[in-house]
């Protein structure tokens, strides 16, 4: 009876241990993803305006709907709130942080290196955003940003593109039930060399 007591202490003894080193590991997994460092896609965007704002130069929209486009100028202003509705919400809050998995990819044949970040679910407006680095000096070429929100029948997605100083194209794809999709390409140019 008392070795088999012992066997019997023995063994909870070792799945205690084992429990506290498996809660243990997951609390540092948890910890891990919260530490991690995202990359600041809002502030590079805020930046970005703040650079704009500063240059004298002309911000051209071009807005696209059924393979008519539109040209006008529009003004700072304006361009800053299109494109700050793609900074929130902003993946580097705690809060929000933990809504998001990061993968990166190192592509050597053309000297970049991506950066993804895909919502966990389907609840945050952001499903995917994405970082283009430059391999040799870190410096973002591109970010693809992609929202989506869904009011009664109707759908709405956004999916911008970001071109490091120089435009950002926003397409607008809405769908209500029963009726065919609507596509609205609006691009924002202020430095057009090639």
């Amino acid at each position: 009876m008392k070795k088999y007591l012992l066997i019997v202490l023995s063994i909870c003894t070792i799945l205690a241990c084992n429990n506290k080193n498996a809660a243990s590991s997951a609390g540092q997994q948890n910890e891990d993803t919260t530490q991690k460092e995202f990359y600041p896609i809002s502030g590079f965007i805020q930046a970005q305006i703040k650079k704009l704002d500063a240059l004298p130069l002309a911000v051209i929209k071009y807005t696209t709907i059924n393979n008519k486009t539109d040209t006008s100028i529009i003004e700072k202003n304006d361009f800053a709130a299109v494109a700050g509705y793609f900074t929130t919400p902003d993946i580097t809050a705690p809060g929000i942080k933990n809504q998001f998995e990061e993968t990166s990819f190192i592509d050597a044949s053309i000297s970049t290196i991506s950066l993804t970040y895909l919502a966990k679910n389907d609840t945050i407006t952001l499903r995917k955003a994405d970082v283009l680095l430059n391999q040799d000096n870190s410096r973002v070429t591109t970010i693809y940003i992609e929202k989506k929100s869904a009011v009664a029948n109707e759908s709405k997605t956004q999916k911008m593109l970001w071109t490091a100083d120089r435009n950002m194209q926003v397409t607008t794809i809405e769908q209500a039930a029963g009726s065919p999709e609507k596509v609205i390409v609006e691009k924002y140019v202020w430095d057009d060399r090639p």
